[in-house]
């Protein structure tokens, strides 16, 4: 595997659109280097894994709290 993905390579890596990739490197959710020019990114393999598993835990509390619950599932004790 490469070290360093373009952005195109990233997208494709994680199967999302190159604009969803800008987008979380402008946010600063997604953890990027820049090089020379303006959109000159480069991406990691192991920073897009864990962007992937923020928004996989992200959806998991979205969830929850739309429910009423508190995201952690697995927490039985009373308050």
């Amino acid at each position: 595997m490469k070290t360093w993905f373009t952005v195109a390579e990233g997208a494709a890596y994680a199967g999302v659109s190159r604009d969803t990739i800008y987008t979380a490197c402008e946010r600063g959710e997604l953890r990027h280097a820049r090089i020379g020019g303006r959109r000159s990114i480069r991406l990691k393999p192991e920073w897009i894994d864990a962007w992937l598993e923020q928004h996989a835990r992200g959806a998991v509390v979205a969830r929850a709290n739309a429910r009423g619950g508190s995201g952690h599932e697995a927490d039985d004790t009373p308050a």
